[in-house]
């Protein structure tokens, strides 16, 4: 069954990942107003951040526009974002469930809330 992934407030939307690999993956973002589906429209939006935690509330790794481990894609009304880690950065974390959110931002929202959930960094057998 195929997820829903509803982007016109702040959605829960749990993510895999494998801990020790290079992570470049680009998220198509959709939304439903009606019957009608339609990308999220990125271009108010100069920045994001997603910050990953554990139960403690330790910020294990976050990813950012700041230092390109988010972008949002080109044109940004497509709605499409990327997470971008190399092996080593990835490799930082334990294997594990933790909790996520992301924010949105621009010069007059300091903090949009965007998505949030769990997001799993999986072991492998072999680099």
């Amino acid at each position: 069954m195929e997820k829903l992934l509803d982007l016109r407030l702040s959605a829960g939307y749990d993510l895999v990942v494998d801990k020790n690999k290079n992570l470049s993956v680009s998220i198509s973002c959709t939304y439903f107003s009606g019957c009608t589906e339609y990308d999220f429209d990125f271009t108010p939006w100069t920045g994001a951040t997603l910050t990953v935690k554990n139960d403690a509330g330790t910020i294990v790794q976050i990813f950012s526009t700041e230092d390109g481990s988010i972008e949002i894609i080109e044109p940004k009304n497509i709605g499409v974002f990327k997470l971008k880690k190399t092996d080593i950065e990835m490799n930082t974390v334990r294997a594990g469930c933790y909790r996520y959110d992301m924010y949105l931002s621009n010069h007059i929202y300091a903090k949009r809330g965007f998505l949030r959930g769990k997001i799993t960094y999986t072991q492998n057998i072999s680099n």
